[in-house]
């Protein structure tokens, strides 16, 4: 009796490398996945950081709100806080930082509107400005489609415009309260509310 060799068949061969390919191409199927859900967890965590970095900063900037009107190139004066067309809201914040301790003041005026799709903080050099006073913008957050804005009064009501209608600049106090909604193109509504320093202003008898 004639024994068999002991190599493969052309058929066993062929069998052999199209159940490989099958294996490849699911392997690689899921090593793809696994890539692009990685990338997108990541994407993902990336956004989250950059939108809780620039809602602390604005955060940190409405706790730090002096009570302090300014005047405008034209002399006019501006409350220490208002919200306005030029920005979603602007006022004097305490706490600048002075690395070199520059004979400054330690206040500064800070703005934040919504342009483009972008979050812009703004910020000038001077409290009472002249003519074309410089201002620094920088973009803080991506994607915005707007901002909204309600201010809480001594009177336990919230109004959607700062000063509330009928008080002088120079007499207006701080808000005791702001609540800031951002419209997300990506992420939806995100809302925070902000207590507001005390206002020696408005504690007076």
């Amino acid at each position: 009796m004639r024994r068999r060799g002991g190599g493969f068949t052309l058929i066993e061969l062929m069998v052999s490398l199209a159940i490989f390919a099958v294996v490849s191409v699911i392997a690689y199927g899921g090593l793809r996945l696994l890539i692009d859900n990685r990338v997108l967890v990541e994407s993902s965590a990336d956004r989250l950081d950059a939108v809780q970095r620039a809602i602390s900063m604005f955060d940190r900037d409405l706790q730090q709100a002096a009570p302090r009107s300014i005047r405008d190139p034209f002399g006019d004066q501006r409350a220490t806080m208002l919200s306005d067309d030029l920005a979603a809201l602007e006022w004097t914040r305490a706490g600048r930082p002075n690395p070199l301790g520059a004979v400054r003041s330690e206040l500064q005026r800070l703005g934040y509107r919504v342009e483009d799709g972008q979050l812009i903080r703004m910020s000038w050099q001077v409290l009472d400005q002249s003519q074309d006073p410089p201002v620094r913008e920088e973009a803080v957050l991506d994607l915005v489609e707007e901002i909204s804005l309600r201010f809480l009064g001594e009177d336990e009501e919230w109004v959607e415009v700062w000063p509330p209608a009928g008080v002088a600049p120079q007499m207006a106090p701080l808000p005791r309260a702001v609540e800031v909604t951002l419209l997300l193109d990506d992420l939806g509504e995100i809302r925070r509310l902000v207590q507001m320093p005390p206002d020696p202003m408005a504690m007076q008898p």
